[in-house]
């Protein structure tokens, strides 16, 4: 009897031991698992930007606009004064006119080029031209449109053939390796506009 009574307190003490193992393994359990909680919860405060310092600072755009420039403006196209001013003094019968025109039409070809007048309205291009026209007096007026009788088919014998100009181009002092210096529809924008807007020689 007594025997038996030490074999069941044995089993007791056995299970109670297993119980208390149980018991301290399910807390570590628990506490690893809350750490990597924990840890995430803090990267993910971190991410959010919620612990930054107060000194932290964002760049404000809201005051940049860039539909405020256009592209068209009167006011993007410049150099015409310069650009137009070979073409005035002279006309078809006066000393040098010959040489002048291929310096007037390299003048504008530059010009037009270096504007870009073929990415621009014809409106716009008009505007630049008047800018300068009108300013002019009623013989400076009429002085330009009958140099621009020889102007517009020397600017197009540049573009086209230039090497049937090459006398012309080296007595006016130009440099050849720099001419036309424009494309044909930078070219043509300008063209367009002046045949339109230069009334004819005479008139």
């Amino acid at each position: 009897m007594k025997l038996r009574y030490t074999r069941i307190l044995s089993l007791l003490l056995c299970a109670a031991l297993a119980c208390s193992i149980l018991a301290g393994c399910g807390g570590s359990t628990a506490s690893s698992s809350e750490a990597p909680s924990s840890a995430s919860s803090s990267a993910s405060s971190a991410a959010s930007g919620e612990d930054l310092p107060d000194s932290t600072t964002r760049a404000d755009t809201s005051g940049l606009n860039p539909g405020d420039f256009d592209e068209n403006s009167i006011f993007s196209i410049t150099g015409t004064a310069a650009a137009f001013e070979p073409c005035l003094g002279w006309g078809p019968g006066v000393s040098g006119c010959s040489l002048k025109s291929v310096i007037a039409a390299a003048s504008l070809l530059q010009w037009a080029e270096n504007a870009r007048l073929a990415s621009r309205t014809p409106e716009a291009v008009q505007e630049a031209f008047y800018s300068w026209y009108d300013t002019l007096d009623a013989d400076e007026q009429e002085s330009f449109a009958e140099a621009w009788t020889m102007i517009e088919p020397d600017a197009l014998s540049l573009l086209s053939d230039k090497d049937s100009m090459a006398g012309r181009i080296e007595d006016a002092g130009l440099d050849p390796d720099t001419l036309p210096g424009c494309t044909l529809k930078n070219w043509q924008a300008l063209q367009t506009v002046l045949d339109d807007c230069v009334p004819a020689a005479g008139q």
